[in-house]
């Protein structure tokens, strides 16, 4: 069936002679076409796209404005502006309304490149204030629909963020978000922008430009105008804002009707994961001026006055305690965890700065703090952390949640006071708990729609868990107070009911005439034709609670058996495994109705998700062998580790690490459900992570195996490449290291390299200013009328550069530290290949595979003391030591003991290796018990005595490791702390004075 004939509007549109005529019939065509989604579909088939686009583009400015079928018009009609201004506008109205059709709309919209017109013209100093706002809604509905048609892939679509926050077009985010909330419209194009951030802000390239460009300082500043209109500025604040650092000014007050949810949303995903990003939002101008730092005070008799007039402090001058800042008084007052106080310490503490002075020694087992007590070792905290708290007890709804948010991400960055810990506790937890109830909204909403295509009640409840996850992971003491408050029983019902099929209110799009309307689709232009119709937004609503939920469940029980036996109890382990089943990869299902059941599978996050509460519960023995058994964990485990998505096959992998133990039951299924030829390959993965797991699962499997099992894993992972990698260098890297670490003090001359930015940055003196930087901290962009300038937004030469110094430096010191990982577990997985039953076969095997000489050349090396020259020093010659990395030493030193256990021949070779024995006297003093406890292994294997036929071979290495002073070097062990070390130096002793004596 042929297509109807092109619409008359269409007709009118590529003929109109004049903007006017243009304008009008954009008009008719959005009446046309808001609310009809059929007539959307017809518009877009038809070419409606490439026309908006031609419409958007001919508003950009020129010389002259062109005609509008390519003629050029010397003279305009003094209202052709308007007119132009006029169908612009209309246009961009109408791709709003067409974005508003679903996500299969996206596709041709996204081919057009319609939408890098739409933020050139956003971006341009004479952008009509008409348009801003449109195009703000316009960008949002792309948004919002971005993750219905891509929320089974991973990575998501970030074509729109990629251009929102490329260098071009960023610079109009910190000019909408820098202005003064003056108007309505200002006010809307603010929580427009920020919207926009939390939505799309998901990549770390992103987050690291928004703090780069000025956008995190220009969010600091609306949260600053919040704490102004609540009356929270520190006291003598006025007099610090003319100070370095400080805005000059106290920002405006902010309008009754400003949200701050979406202020600290966005704050939140910019910050999180990085401690540098966040600690450049606490050092912000914003920030400083209404928080400024509270500086130890004295007593007027401490200060003196010197003959000239100035100033100086008596010998016994001490600085009194600023005392807590005036935010901590209106925070409710803490208990101690019961047991926890010292005796001459009250149930609650005093209403004042004093207090008894506790540490928490570690995350893992946490001592309580009173609310006012500060650790001297504690880093002064910054005022926004109680104030945070303040907002989580004041408000409600998604300002509750986004200050309990951003509160904790500083908290796990390690910017809060270890005090905290006690608070969130008894403040935060309560809270996150309460939000898992149906009908706390009911009670608590705070009547605001924050975006999107859910209810800000869903929104609120599917979020609550997540926070809930990141507060409590890996702290004993959270976790403790949040199974107390019974949110393993809370959530474990939550999970279950998101399989419940969801009632849904979308029908697909009828059609008059059938699907054979438009059979000509194939040859349509890209920007002509309709994509997948995507997932309902309240599947992907369902899809990510299921996620946050998992997420919470997992942070809740890694280290207590008790807890992981809660979950079992409660009934969940069958829909975590239920969670583990991936989607279809058949997009032409029917995805307008329910797709959250057992049978529809879930998406790539929800899959990370589930391997992670697995992963949790495979710590415990019984639960291992019961209910996960009983589940079948393992068989969509092997299916997820063939995943395409490489983040699955980690996380997969990681999970059957755990199931690979010797005590595990699913070891054998491993092996005979062919996991290890998939598990080598991915040893060879050129994902660190990938490669890391596979070769820990290998470990795993290799332990206590059989050695035709041992054999296959070596053949698998091919034995030039095991050579390949315990040859390594790990110390080339580690130096490096420590030439950034010298660097980054400060140490030596100067030296440039490039930063994430492609910016020279001087190492050696990292935030030093630059008077050849200076037009780094301008901007081209002009801002309209404020009280505030532009560049105040834009982060000063110093704090640039200190933030783009640390991230590089976290991101090649976390490459070095993946690198040593995969030697490490390469070298664990050597040893549990050398031990057990028939371990001199698989010590013989792989000298003949590897290589003998290889093998303890390697071994060698490992050991071998390294110095590194520093340069650009006075002092030319100047060396600095270098410390092989303790998990290397472990985990060679292990693989010297089992091969120490082999044969009598094995043993010789050990001893008459010419560097090996020597290299390893040098680490029977070191730091690590570990380190120090099998250099002492190592001696007693040589010298124990299997059978009388072997006591010549004794006795010659005894006389061998006396000679190169062992003896010695295990006196100094007699005294050791260690209990282990000591026993073990006992034996050592006995066995090498018996054979030297004899």
């Amino acid at each position: 069936m042929t297509r109807a004939s092109t619409p008359p509007i269409l007709l009118q549109l590529q003929t109109a002679e004049s903007l006017s005529t243009q304008a009008t019939a954009l008009r008719s065509l959005k009446n046309e076409t808001i609310g009809h989604d059929q007539r959307k579909e017809t518009w877009v088939r038809n070419g409606i796209i490439p026309i908006l686009s031609k419409v958007l583009v001919s508003r950009q400015p020129t010389p002259q404005s062109s005609g509008l079928n390519g003629a050029t018009k010397d003279i305009e009609d003094p209202g052709s502006h308007g007119d132009a201004d006029e169908a612009c506008l209309q246009a961009i109205i109408i791709l709003g309304s067409l974005a508003q059709g679903g996500a299969a709309f996206l596709a041709p919209i996204l081919a057009s490149g319609v939408l890098s017109t739409l933020l050139t013209i956003l971006s341009t100093p004479d952008c009509p204030s008409s348009f801003v706002l449109p195009i703000l809604r316009t960008l949002n509905n792309i948004a919002d629909r971005l993750p219905l048609q891509s929320q089974q892939h991973w990575p998501k679509d970030t074509r729109l963020a990629d251009l929102l926050f490329s260098n071009e077009h960023i610079g109009c985010l910190s000019r909408i978000i820098g202005r003064d909330y003056d108007t309505h419209n200002d006010l809307a194009a603010i929580e427009l922008a920020t919207a926009l951030i939390g939505k799309l802000c998901t990549e770390e390239a992103h987050k690291a430009v928004l703090a780069d460009c000025g956008v995190l300082d220009a969010l600091a500043v609306k949260v600053a105008s919040f704490v102004v209109a609540q009356g929270f500025v520190l006291p003598g604040a006025e007099t610090h804002v003319h100070e370095s650092g400080a805005l000059g000014s106290l920002p405006a007050p902010a309008p009754p009707t400003a949200k701050l949810a979406p202020i600290l949303r966005a704050i939140t995903v910019i910050i999180e994961h990085s401690k540098w990003r966040a600690e450049h939002f606490l050092s912000s101008p914003g920030i400083v001026t209404v928080f400024p730092k509270q500086m130890p005070d004295f007593a007027p008799s401490d200060i003196k006055k010197g003959p000239w007039g100035s100033t100086y402090f008596s010998g016994s001058a001490v600085p009194r305690h600023a005392g807590a800042s005036p935010l901590e008084y209106l925070l409710p007052s803490v208990p101690l965890s019961p047991g926890k106080a010292t005796p001459s310490a009250a149930n609650f503490p005093p209403l004042g700065p004093h207090g008894s002075s506790h540490r928490r020694h570690s995350q893992s087992f946490p001592t309580p703090f009173s609310i006012f007590e500060a650790p001297a070792s504690d880093e002064d905290e910054n005022a926004v952390v109680p104030w945070l708290l303040y907002i989580v007890r004041a408000e409600n709804g998604m300002a509750r949640l986004m200050a309990a948010r951003l509160a904790t991400v500083l908290f796990r960055l390690g910017l809060t006071k270890k005090h905290r810990v006690s608070m969130f506790c008894y403040l935060l937890i309560p809270i996150l708990i309460r939000m898992l109830d149906k009908n706390y909204e009911t009670a608590n909403v705070d009547g605001v729609q924050y975006g999107g295509l859910v209810p800000s009640t869903e929104r609120l409840r599917e979020e609550a868990p997540a926070v809930l996850a990141t507060l409590v992971i890996d702290d004993q003491e959270l976790q403790k107070h949040a199974v107390e408050g019974e949110a393993i029983k809370r959530l474990s019902q939550l999970l279950k009911e998101t399989y419940n099929p969801v009632p849904e209110n979308r029908r697909p799009m009828w059609h008059a005439e059938g699907d054979q309307t438009f059979d000509d689709s194939d040859t349509l232009p890209v920007e002509c034709k309709l994509g997948q119709a995507g997932y309902s937004p309240i599947h992907c609503h369902v899809m990510r609670y299921r996620e946050n939920i998992l997420k919470a469940l997992a942070a809740l029980v890694p280290f207590k058996d008790e807890y992981r036996k809660s979950v079992c109890e409660a009934g969940v382990v069958p829909y975590i495994i239920d969670s583990l089943k991936p989607c279809s990869d058949d997009p032409s299902g029917d995805t307008a109705s329910p797709k959250n059941t057992a049978a529809d599978g879930n998406p790539t996050p929800t899959l990370l998700a589930a391997c992670g509460a697995a992963r949790m519960l495979t710590r415990s023995v019984s639960v291992l062998r019961t209910s996960l058994i009983d589940a079948g964990v393992a068989t969509p485990l092997f299916v997820l580790i063939r995943h395409p998505d490489i983040e699955v096959q980690i996380a997969a992998t990681s999970v059957i690490c755990n199931l690979a133990l010797d005590f595990s039951p699913m070891k054998e299924a491993i092996i005979s459900a062919e996991i290890l030829p998939v598990l080598c390959e991915h040893a060879h993965s050129s994902n660190t992570k990938l490669r890391i797991e596979s070769l820990w699962a290998l470990k795993h499997v290799a332990y206590n195996s059989t050695n035709d099992v041992k054999i296959k894993i070596i053949e698998g992972l091919e034995p030039g490449w095991i050579k390949e990698v315990i040859t390594q260098d790990p110390t080339t890297a580690l130096a490096k290291r420590g030439m950034d670490e010298e660097m980054e003090n400060g140490a030596g001359g100067g030296m440039n390299r490039a930063n994430s930015a492609g910016e020279q940055v001087d190492l050696l003196n990292p935030v030093e200013d630059s008077q050849g930087r200076d037009e780094d901290s301008k901007m081209a962009d002009s801002l309209p009328p404020s009280k505030m300038s532009l560049e105040m937004f834009l982060p000063d030469v110093t704090r640039r550069r200190k933030l783009a110094l640390h991230g590089d430096i976290d991101q090649s010191t976390q490459a070095r530290q993946d690198d040593i990982a995969v030697q490490e577990q390469t070298f664990d997985l050597l040893r549990n290949l050398i031990c057990g039953q028939g371990a001199s076969e698989m010590i013989d095997h792989l000298f003949k595979e590897i290589g003998q000489d290889v093998v303890l050349d390697a071994l060698a090396d490992k050991l071998r003391p390294r110095t590194i020259h520093i340069p650009n020093r006075r002092d030319s010659t100047s060396q600095k030591p270098l410390q092989v990395p303790t998990e290397i030493l472990v985990a060679v030193t292990y693989v010297i003991i089992h091969l120490a256990a082999g044969l009598p021949w094995h043993r010789q070779l050990l001893v008459s290796h010419r560097d090996l024995l020597r290299y390893l006297i040098g680490y029977f003093n070191h730091a690590q018990r570990d380190v120090r406890t099998n250099c002492v292994w190592v001696v007693i294997n040589l010298t124990y005595e299997d059978d009388s036929s072997d006591r010549d071979g004794c006795r010659e290495r005894a006389f061998k490791l006396r000679s190169i002073g062992v003896i010695d070097r295990l006196a100094t062990l007699e005294d050791d702390p260690d209990l282990d070390v000591r026993e073990r130096t006992k034996t050592a002793q006995h066995l090498v004075n018996s054979l030297t004596h004899a």
